[in-house]
C-alpha cells in the first residue's frame, strides 16, 4: 500500500479531531462565563466530544500503518515517539505549570513530590494534557500489539478491546483497588478506558483498502449516521447530564464517523482550498491540541464579560484558532522550535485524476 493512499484521509481526520476538540473548550468557556449551558451552546459543546477519541484512532493507525509498511524497530519507534512525543509533553507540562505558578499562585509542590510526579505521569497538570498520557501509556502496548499482523488477529483484538474498553468504563470501581491502584483507575486517563480507540486505529491499518472502498459505497448512510451521532450526543446529556469526550457509545460512534471522513475525504481533496485548510489544520493538530487552552484562558482572564455573547461565539472561535496557529508558527520560528512542538512538513503532490485520495498529500 503506497503512503500517498491514505495521508490525506488521515490530515482530514486530524483536522476534524482538533476542530471538534477547540469547539468543545471554546463553548466550555461560555459555559463558564454565564454559569449555565445555553441550548445551542450545549449542543455544540455535546455534538462536539469525539475529537480527541479521533486523535486516538489516527494514533493507532498512523503506528501501525507505519510497522504494516516497514516493519517494527524498537530503537527507530523509541527515538521517533521521544522526539515527537515526550519532549514536547514535558515541555508544555512545564509550561502550564509555569503559567499557572505565575499567573494563579499555584505550587505544583503544595500536595508534596509523589503527588506532583502522579499528576505529571496522567496529564492533571492542565485539563487538557491527560490525553497525552493515554498516548504514552499505548506505546507502552504497542511493541506486544504490533506482533498482530494478520486480519483475523486484528478483528480478535478488536473485540476484546471493546469489551475492556466496557469493563473500564461501566464496570470497574476504584472502590475495588487500594491506594495507588484505585487512583490509577479513576484517572480519566487511565488506559484501559481509551484502548478501543487504538486498537481500531491498528485493525484499519490492515484494513485500509477495504475499508476505504466499503466506506465510499456506503458514504449515504454513513452521512445518515453521523446526523444521527450528533443528535443523539445532544440528547445523552438530557438523558446523564454531564458526559465527557469518553461514553461507551463511542465504540459505535467512532468507526462510523472515521469511515464517512474517509468516504468523503477524496470529494475534500478535489477542492483545492478545503484540501489547502485541510492539510495545514492536520499537520498542525498536535499544536493545536497543546496551545488553545492558554490562549482560551488569556482571554477569559482579559476580555471583559459582556463580549461573550452567543451572536459573537463563531468570531471567539476563529479567534481562538487563528491565535492559536500565530503562535504555533512563531513557535516554529524560535531555535529548537520544531523540538518542543513538532508540524510536520506537508508536500504538494500532483492530484489524482481517479478516487482512492492517492498522491494527494505526503507529509
Amino acid at each position: 500500500m503506497k503512503q500517498q493512499a491514505h495521508i490525506f484521509d488521515i490530515h482530514v481526520m486530524r483536522a476534524v479531531g482538533c476542530l471538534m476538540v477547540v469547539l468543545v473548550h471554546v463553548s466550555a468557556l461560555y459555559y463558564v462565563q454565564h454559569g449555565d449551558w445555553q441550548d445551542v451552546i450545549l449542543f455544540l459543546n455535546q455534538a462536539s466530544r469525539f475529537g480527541t477519541p479521533i486523535f486516538a484512532i489516527v494514533s493507532g493507525l498512523l503506528l501501525f500503518l507505519q510497522v504494516r509498511n516497514k516493519g517494527f524497530s524498537f530503537q527507530r519507534f523509541f527515538s521517533s515517539r521521544l522526539q515527537k512525543i515526550v519532549i514536547p509533553f514535558l515541555f508544555w507540562t512545564a509550561f502550564y505549570l509555569f503559567y499557572l505558578w505565575i499567573v494563579f499562585g499555584a505550587n505544583p509542590l503544595d500536595s508534596g513530590i509523589k503527588r506532583f510526579l502522579f499528576e505529571v505521569a496522567f496529564g492533571e497538570t492542565y485539563s487538557h494534557l491527560y490525553f497525552i498520557s493515554i498516548v504514552l501509556q499505548f506505546y507502552l502496548i504497542l511493541p506486544l500489539l504490533q506482533l498482530i499482523r494478520s486480519k483475523a488477529a486484528w478483528m480478535i483484538a478488536l473485540v476484546v478491546s471493546a469489551a475492556i474498553h466496557v469493563y473500564a468504563m461501566k464496570y470497574m470501581d476504584p472502590s475495588q483497588f487500594d491506594g495507588l491502584l484505585a487512583r490509577i483507575v479513576e484517572q480519566r486517563a487511565f488506559l484501559p478506558k481509551w484502548i478501543f480507540f487504538f486498537v481500531f486505529g491498528g485493525f484499519l491499518a490492515y484494513n485500509w483498502e477495504t475499508a476505504k472502498q466499503w466506506a465510499y459505497k456506503w458514504r449515504v448512510g454513513l452521512f445518515v449516521g453521523v446526523l444521527l451521532i450528533l443528535y443523539f450526543a445532544a440528547v445523552e446529556y438530557e438523558w446523564g447530564r454531564y458526559i465527557g469526550s469518553n461514553r461507551v457509545s463511542n465504540i459505535i460512534n467512532l468507526p462510523i464517523l472515521i469511515l464517512f471522513i474517509m468516504a468523503i475525504a477524496e470529494k475534500v481533496g478535489r477542492n483545492p482550498l478545503l484540501h489547502t485548510v485541510a492539510s495545514k489544520l492536520g499537520a498542525m493538530s498536535m499544536g493545536i491540541y497543546l496551545i488553545h487552552p492558554f490562549v482560551i484562558n488569556m482571554l477569559q482572564r482579559n476580555m471583559p464579560e459582556g463580549v461573550w455573547r452567543l451572536s459573537l461565539f463563531p468570531l471567539w472561535y476563529v479567534v481562538v484558532m487563528a491565535i492559536t496557529i500565530g503562535i504555533i508558527l512563531l513557535v516554529q520560528k524560535l531555535p529548537f522550535g520544531r523540538v518542543i512542538l513538532t508540524v510536520p512538513s506537508v508536500k504538494t503532490v500532483k492530484l489524482a485524476a481517479k478516487s482512492g485520495n492517492k498522491d494527494l498529500k505526503e507529509a
